[in-house]
């Protein structure tokens, strides 16, 4: 566990932290999954424009975790409702950790400050997925208590 690991909401504050974030987790994922490789990247100009609107939407929100002042991870999450849990739900759309400090329990402190957020906000269930072959994501969500089911994820590209 690292010290002075602060999990906390965005502030427009990090917006440098997060696109250089966000460009370090796309280009890995695209390097080890071909399907990602067709979406263009952003320039650091778009993804700035895009973190703009998202911290200014009501239904997403994005969470960091900084060590020493420095932001070294998020998480991307989006509110919706589902009518099957009567109530809201909190989907983690992205959660990366910079690959300088992954296995320091700063995925768990991330995934504990959501299901806190969620328990205090009247969620009723807090989901999300990963790639198939994701396997230290999988263990991390699982020891959670998160399980998988069998579904499938469509997506069509419309101009990105």
């Amino acid at each position: 566990m690292i010290e002075n690991l602060i999990v906390r909401e965005c502030q427009s504050k990090d917006e440098d932290s997060y696109v250089k974030l966000n460009l370090d987790f796309m280009k890995i994922v695209k390097e080890e999954h071909p399907y990602w490789e067709s979406l263009k990247t952003p320039s650091e100009e778009e993804f700035k424009k895009t973190f703009r609107e998202a911290l200014g939407s009501e239904r997403i929100m994005i969470i960091v975790a900084e060590v020493n002042n420095e932001v070294v991870a998020y998480a991307n999450v989006w509110s919706v409702y589902s009518i099957w849990s009567r109530g809201k739900a909190l989907t983690v759309d992205d959660l990366y950790v910079s690959s300088s400090c992954r296995n320091n329990g700063i995925g768990k402190k991330i995934i504990e400050y959501l299901f806190e957020y969620a328990k205090n906000n009247d969620y009723k269930r807090v989901q999300l997925h990963a790639e198939m072959d994701n396997e230290k994501a999988h263990k991390l969500y699982r020891a959670f208590g998160f399980s998988e089911k069998e579904m499938l994820y469509f997506m069509r590209k419309l101009g990105c």
